[in-house]
This record gives C-alpha cells, sequence and structure tokens, in this order.
C-alpha cells in the first residue's frame, strides 16, 4: 500500500481548500501559492509571481494597507484575520477579505503565510437588501427605517462636535381630497412627484424621507441660522409648483414645521416638536 507523505497529503488540501492560499518569505515576497491563487489571477504559473511582492503585481489601487497588515503579522508575530480590501482582476475590482499568520522557524519569524476570500458577490448582494430595506417602495427615497438610522448620526456628530441640524417635517394639505377625487393609484404619482420635488429642494446638503403616508422629512445641518427660512422657502416653492401629472393640472400645497436639535437634546423630542409646529401651520391653512 502506497504510503501518505506529508507533502502529498498538504499538495492536496491545497488544491481542495477554495480560497487562495500563499506564503511570502520575510521580506514579503512570494514563495509559493496554490492553483485557486494563481487561477484566480489569471497567472500562467508560480513563476509568475515568485520573488515579487504585492506592489510588484501592480493588484492594489492602494498597497499600502496591505503591506502595513504584513509587516504588522512579520514584526509582531500576530495573525490578523478577516481584513476587507479591493484587488485588480483581470481588469474589475472585486473585494476580498484577507487573513496572515506568521511562518516560524526554530522561533523565528522567517515569513508569512494567508489566504483570501472573494467576497464581491456577497458585499454587493448585502449593499442590494439594505438599499431596499431603506428604501420607499413608492417613491424611491429614503423610508421611515433608513430615517432612524441616519439621524443617529446626525446625533452623533451633534455630541462629539456640536454640530447642530434641523428636522422639517413636511404634510401635504388636502391630500385626501385628491384620492377620493382621482383614486389611489393617482395619489401615488402625486406622492412619487412631491418626493422628487422634496429631492431636489434639498440639493446636496441635506437629506429628504418619505416618513409615512403623504408625510416627509428632510434634515439639514446647521452652518447658519439662516440656512433654515431658506431652505424652508426652497422646499415650500418646489414644492407649490405647478404639476402636470398624467394629463392633470394640479396645484401641491403643504405644510411644514421644523425644529432644532439644539432646542431638545432628543430625537423623540425633535420630531414631536416639529410635528406640533407642523400642525400650527397647517390649521392655519386651513382658514384660508
Amino acid at each position: 500500500m502506497d504510503k501518505i507523505t506529508d507533502s502529498n497529503l498538504l499538495d492536496n488540501i491545497l488544491k481542495l481548500l477554495p480560497v487562495g492560499i500563499f506564503w511570502k518569505d520575510s521580506d514579503r515576497r512570494f514563495l509559493g501559492a496554490n492553483q485557486m491563487f494563481l487561477d484566480y489571477y489569471g497567472l500562467s504559473g508560480i513563476n509568475d509571481i515568485i520573488g515579487k511582492n504585492d506592489e510588484d503585481m501592480g493588484w492594489h489601487i492602494d498597497p499600502e494597507p496591505f503591506k502595513k497588515i504584513e509587516l504588522q503579522v512579520l514584526n509582531t508575530g500576530q495573525s490578523i484575520l478577516n481584513v476587507p480590501g479591493e484587488c485588480i482582476v483581470k481588469g474589475e475590482l472585486r473585494k476580498i477579505k484577507a487573513s496572515k499568520c506568521p511562518l516560524y522557524s526554530d522561533g523565528k519569524i522567517i515569513g508569512l503565510v494567508g489566504y483570501f476570500l472573494d467576497i464581491t458577490d456577497e458585499v454587493e448582494e448585502k449593499n442590494r437588501l439594505s438599499h431596499l430595506s431603506n428604501t420607499d417602495d413608492l417613491t424611491g427615497i429614503l423610508n421611515r427605517r433608513a430615517f432612524g438610522n441616519i439621524i443617529l448620526e446626525y446625533e452623533k456628530q451633534y455630541k462629539a462636535k456640536k454640530t447642530d441640524f434641523v428636522l422639517f417635517m413636511i404634510d401635504l394639505d388636502h391630500f385626501k381630497r385628491i384620492n377620493d377625487k382621482h383614486g389611489h393609484e393617482y395619489g401615488n404619482m402625486v406622492l412619487t412627484s412631491v418626493a422628487k420635488s422634496i429631492t431636489k429642494a434639498c440639493a446636496d446638503n441635506s437629506v429628504a424621507f418619505r416618513y409615512g403616508g403623504d408625510e416627509f422629512i428632510v434634515i439639514h445641518q446647521l452652518f447658519s441660522s439662516s440656512d433654515i427660512e431658506s431652505l424652508e422657502k426652497r422646499i415650500y416653492r418646489y414644492i407649490d409648483s405647478p404639476l402636470n401629472i398624467d394629463g392633470n393640472n394640479i396645484s401641491i400645497k403643504a405644510s411644514i414645521g421644523h425644529a432644532i436639535y439644539s432646542e431638545t437634546l432628543s430625537i423623540d423630542t425633535l420630531l414631536e416638536l416639529s410635528d406640533n409646529r407642523m400642525y400650527d401651520v397647517k390649521k392655519l391653512h386651513h382658514r384660508v
């Protein structure tokens, strides 16, 4: 019976594992790699990489983070696992997750061994699902769930650097009449059009959300107190612009209330205050 040697066993393991495996000397130069590694990068053979480092191969837009990690492994003996990064593969920019650990001989670090997984599809699917879960199905703008996450970032920035922000609560006037007169499908077209108008009004320095029904929210980071009045007027102007939806000319009006985070120091209170002020405006509109 043929004897299974350590060398035969290692060769078969390297072929079997569904990851790209490589090993380098103490100067970060390639000493070897498994077939999957070579196939992944489209290399004709091991001689294409022997004696070279990542910088020589040109696989990374910015090779410094990869170099830094490898030097850390070689200098400290620390294993570093599951580090995300990007590499250029056959003309594409791919996302990978790499792990590296030191190679020892007689208690001395003589190089490193590592492996990587391609996680491009996984990341893209995660991003796709995140986009779906944070996007309003009807209007295509951010939804209430996204609002809950993003406003925490604004609050965090305030607590760290006292960067204040204002929240605008927007509600369409007499929207029920539109649904009753033209039907819900038409009402949905109105909401989609209004969402586009609000997004345009926000330009590049505010974030717009559909909070629910015909209610929208805009968050704006404050650099000047004059920002509040100018942005509120801008939102009114964009919403009030005459619309032609499905062949019908229609005029949309809205009520807007705002509150500044430093007034409340609480997201819940910020929402409540802006909502109350919005309803105060709505009452005035209904009297007209």
